[in-house]
C-alpha cells in the first residue's frame, strides 16, 4: 500500500474564489523508474466543495476511452463520502509536475499517465487514502463544533451525522474549518468493499451527453487565442528528404500565411539504432485549417528516397522471418527451463506450427492534433497525450523553457491504443510556435496517421510442442522473429510447462514500430492459444478440458513481466470456466457452426473469450455472439469493465480479420479506410455477454486484456466450424466475410 505521508501543510484549505472552499490533496511525488520518492511541495486541487454543498471534481487521471475521467472520482468521492449527484466534473484532466533530484519530470500527485492498464493500478491506494483523509478532515470539524469525540460520527453522502442526536451538518459547512486542521495518518480508515456507496456499481460515463451530442471535448475541436493553423506535408517514405516543393502556389492560396520547411528527427533508442520520431515535411501556415490543407494540396512537393529505407518492404520482411524461424540459425535465448531438448525427443507427439501476424495500425479514430504557444519563459500545450509529463518535458528539451513553467492543458483523446505515446505531433507543434513566436495548432490528416504510424511489431512464431503418453503438454519450445521489441513469454505456458524455451531473432527493420493495445500480447495468445487447441485436438480431447488440465494444480507463480508480481492458475481457469459456461460449452451446433475459446493474462488481469461463429460451404464466415469473463480484482465500476471488454474484444476481432499494413519500399501503400480493410458494425458480434468474476483482490486495468484473446478464440472457432486451420493473420485474406 502506498504510504501516504501528511506533513505541516494543511490537507484542506480555503479559497476566496466565488466564497466557495477548495480541497486539496496533498500526495507524495510518484516516482519514475529511477527517481527518489518524496513529499510534493505544492498542491493539487482537485475536489471543490461549495458552501452550498455542490462540488466540484476534476479528474486525477487521463482518458482515451478506457472511463478514467469517471473512474478516477468515483474512488475519491466514495471514500470521501460524497453525494455523486451533487458533483459536477471538470472538462480537463490538470496536469501537476514535479522533478526529482536528478531533473526528471513527473506528477507531483496522481500518476496521471494512462498507458499499459496502470491507471487504476496505480492510483487505487494513493486515491483512497486521500479520500479518506479529506472524510477524517472534516469529521474532526463536526466534532469540534459539537464537542464530541470524532470516533462517534459518522458521513454519508456529504454530511457528516452524530447517530446519537442524529444532527448532521454539511460539507460545504464544515470545509472553512476543516481547511486548518491537521491529521496523523494512523488516524485515517479507509472503507472495506462492503461500506462503499459509489464503487462496485453501474456509473454511467460522465461526460457521455457531451460525447454523442458532439461536444468540443477532444483536442482536434479545441481552439486558442491568436492561433495559427498548420497542416504538414510529410515525406510518404521513411527517411525521405523534400527535393522541392511550390512555395508561391502555397502563398497565393488565400489564407496562407507562411511555409515552413521541417527537417527530420531522430532519437537514439540503442547502441547503433536510431528511431524516426519526426519526418521531413513541407508546414503550411494559415489563418484557416480548410485554407491550410488546400496551400498543402498546391505545394506538390517532390521528395528525394533514402537509400537505406527502400529496401523495406512488409512482405519480404515476413519472407525473412519465415527462414529465420524455420532454420537452425542461433537465436537469442530468453527462457530455458528444464531440458527442452530432450522433452522433445522423448515426447510421444511433437506439433511444429508457424504463425504470423502483420503490421498493426492504430487508426485512431481522432488524427493527431496539438496546440502550442512557447513564450520566452513559460508555454502552454493542448493535446491530448497518454502521458502529459512527456508533453512538458518535450518543451524543456526543444525550447529551453523549464517544464515546470508549463502549461498541460489535457484533453480527451479520441482513441490512443499507445499511439499517442508518441512524441512526434508534440515536437512539430512546440518547434514551430518557437520558430514563429505565436501559437500554432497543428492538424494531422487520417492518410497522415497511418503512413506515419509506429506499427504494432509484425511478427513470425514457430512453436513445437510436445504430448507425453499421457497426453499432458511435456515440452514447449517457442521461436519466434518480430519487427521490434520481445514476447511475453512470461504468460502462460510459462511455469506451467515444466521443458520450456524461448527465443527471438534480433531485426535489423527500419520499419517503425510501437507500443499496440496490450503490445505483443495478441500476437503472443495467437500463437499459444492456437497451438494449445491443436494439441487438444490431437490428444482427442475436449479444448475447455485440456486447458483446464494445463491449469492445475491451481497456484500463483512469481511472474516476471511488466504490470504484476504473480500470475495465478486458478483466476486464469475461473475465467475459462465462466466464458464456457455463459456459452453453454458442448451444445449441439448447427451444421458449419463453430465454437472457439481463449484466455489470457494481461498486465494483472485475466480474460477468456468463447466465440460462435459459421463458415458456410463457400467459405463464408458470419461471426455470431460471443461470451467474456474477466477477473481484474475489485470491479469499481461493472458498467465500464462490460464496455470495455466489448470494445476490447472487437479490436482484436478486427486485427485478426483485417489489420494489416502493407510497406512497400519504405512507404505504407494502404493508408486510409478504402484499402486499410476496418470491421464493420454489421460483421461484429451481434451479442457479446460479459461475467466479471467477483473478488476483493485489488483492481487491476481493462483497457487492455480483452484483446489479447480475440484472434486464436477466432481462429479456433473457424476451425470448429470448417476443419481450417488459420495460423496466419489477417484471417480475412485466406477465408470471406
Amino acid at each position: 500500500m502506498t504510504n501516504i505521508l501528511i506533513d505541516r501543510r494543511q490537507f484542506l484549505k480555503s479559497s476566496a474564489l466565488a466564497g466557495g472552499m477548495l480541497l486539496s490533496i496533498n500526495l507524495p511525488l510518484i516516482k519514475l523508474a529511477n527517481a527518489n520518492k518524496k513529499t510534493a511541495s505544492d498542491w493539487c486541487i482537485y475536489v471543490e466543495i461549495k458552501p452550498d454543498n455542490s462540488i466540484v471534481i476534476a479528474s486525477p487521471v487521463m482518458d482515451m476511452g478506457q472511463h478514467m475521467k469517471t473512474t478516477g472520482p468515483m474512488i475519491l468521492a466514495d471514500e470521501m463520502d460524497l453525494d455523486w449527484e451533487l458533483i459536477e466534473f471538470a472538462e480537463d484532466c490538470p496536469t501537476f509536475l514535479n522533478k526529482n533530484e536528478k531533473g526528471e519530470i513527473g506528477y507531483a500527485f496522481s500518476d496521471m499517465g494512462t498507458g499499459g492498464s496502470h491507471a487504476v493500478r496505480r492510483n487505487w491506494d494513493y486515491m483512497r487514502n486521500a479520500g479518506a483523509t479529506a472524510r477524517q478532515m472534516i469529521i474532526d470539524e463536526a466534532a469540534a463544533i459539537w464537542k464530541v469525540s470524532p470516533a462517534l460520527l459518522n458521513t454519508r453522502a456529504s454530511f457528516v451525522i452524530n447517530p446519537l442526536t442524529q444532527q448532521k451538518l454539511s460539507y460545504g459547512y464544515l470545509a472553512k474549518g476543516a481547511a486548518v486542521r491537521q491529521i496523523e495518518q494512523s488516524r485515517v480508515k479507509l472503507k472495506q468493499i462492503d461500506q462503499y456507496t459509489i464503487m462496485g456499481k453501474d456509473t454511467k460515463t460522465i461526460d457521455l451527453k457531451q460525447i454523442v451530442t458532439g461536444k468540443p471535448l477532444y483536442g482536434i475541436d479545441a481552439d486558442y487565442p491568436n492561433v495559427l493553423q498548420v497542416v504538414i506535408h510529410r515525406a510518404p517514405a521513411q527517411g525521405a528528404k523534400v527535393k522541392s516543393y511550390n512555395k508561391a502556389a502555397a502563398l497565393a492560396v488565400s489564407g496562407v500565411l507562411d511555409v515552413v520547411e521541417l527537417q527530420q528527427q531522430n532519437d537514439k533508442i540503442g547502441p547503433d539504432i536510431e528511431k524516426q520520431i519526426v519526418s521531413s515535411g513541407v508546414a503550411v501556415i494559415s489563418e484557416s485549417l480548410w485554407s491550410a490543407m488546400q496551400g498543402k494540396q498546391a505545394l506538390r512537393t517532390q521528395w528525394l528516397a533514402d537509400k537505406n529505407h527502400e529496401n523495406q518492404s512488409s512482405e519480404l520482411q515476413q519472407q525473412n522471418f519465415r527462414k529465420l524461424v524455420a532454420s537452425d540459425t542461433q537465436a537469442k535465448q530468453r527462457k530455458n527451463d528444464g531440458n527442452i531438448d530432450q522433452a522433445l525427443v522423448d515426447a510421444k507427439y511433437v506439433a511444429d506450427h508457424t504463425y504470423e501476424t502483420p503490421l498493426f495500425a492504430h487508426a485512431c479514430m481522432e488524427p493527431f492534433n496539438c496546440i502550442a504557444d512557447i513564450r520566452e519563459h513559460d508555454a502552454t500545450v493542448v493535446v491530448g497525450h497518454q502521458f502529459p509529463h512527456m508533453v512538458a518535458e518535450e518543451v524543456e528539451n526543444l525550447t529551453g523553457v523549464d517544464a515546470l513553467s508549463v502549461e498541460v492543458i489535457n484533453k480527451r483523446m479520441g482513441g490512443g491504443f499507445g499511439r499517442r505515446y508518441e512524441r512526434d505531433f508534440l515536437r512539430e507543434a512546440i518547434t514551430l510556435s518557437k520558430q514563429l513566436k505565436r501559437p500554432v495548432k497543428v492538424t494531422w490528416t487520417r492518410e497522415d496517421e497511418v503512413e506515419r504510424d509506429f506499427f504494432a511489431p509484425a511478427y513470425v512464431m514457430r512453436v513445437r510442442a510436445g504430448l507425453d503418453e499421457n497426453s499432458n503438454v511435456s515440452a514447449w519450445h517457442h521461436r519466434q522473429a518480430q519487427t521490434r521489441g520481445g514476447a511475453r513469454d512470461d504468460c502462460f505456458p510459462s511455469q506451467i510447462v515444466k521443458n520450456y524455451r524461448t527465443e527471438h531473432f534480433e531485426s535489423s527493420s527500419k520499419i517503425p514500430t510501437g507500443p499496440w493495445r496490450g503490445p505483443s500480447h495478441l500476437q503472443w495468445t495467437f500463437a499459444v492459444e492456437s497451438m494449445t487447441d491443436e494439441l487438444a485436438y490431437e490428444a482427442k480431447q475436449d479444448p475447455l478440458a485440456f486447458r483446464l488440465d494445463m491449469m492445475q494444480p491451481h497456484m500463483a507463480h512469481e511472474y516476471a513481466g511488466w504490470g504484476a508480481e504473480v500470475i495465478d492458475s486458478g483466476r486464469m481457469a475461473k475465467c475459462y470456466e465462466s466464458a464456457a459456461k455463459m456459452a453453454k460449452w458442448g451444445r449441439e451446433l448447427p451444421k458449419g457452426h463453430g465454437l472457439g475459446i481463449a484466455g489470457h493474462f494481461t498486465f494483472g488481469s485475466y480474460a477468456a473469450f468463447v466465440i460462435e461463429v459459421s463458415v458456410s460451404n463457400k467459405n463464408q464466415l458470419v461471426l455470431h455472439d460471443a461470451w467474456g469473463a474477466i477477473d481484474c480484482g475489485f470491479a469499481i465500476n461493472p458498467n465500464h469493465i462490460r464496455n470495455q471488454m466489448e470494445g476490447g474484444f472487437i479490436d482484436g476481432l478486427n486485427a485478426a480479420l483485417f489489420n494489416k499494413v502493407v510497406v512497400e519500399q519504405g512507404q505504407v501503400i494502404n493508408n486510409n479506410f478504402h484499402t486499410l480493410r476496418w470491421m464493420k458494425m454489421k460483421e461484429a458480434p451481434k451479442n457479446i455477454q460479459v461475467d466479471i468474476i467477483q473478488n476483493d483482490y485489488p483492481p487491476t486495468g481493462v483497457g487492455e486484456p480483452p484483446t489479447a484473446p480475440a484472434a486464436a478464440a477466432l481462429a479456433n472457432a473457424i476451425f470448429a466450424a470448417s476443419g481450417q486451420r488459420i495460423r496466419q493473420l489477417p484471417i480475412a485474406d485466406s477465408i470471406s466475410i
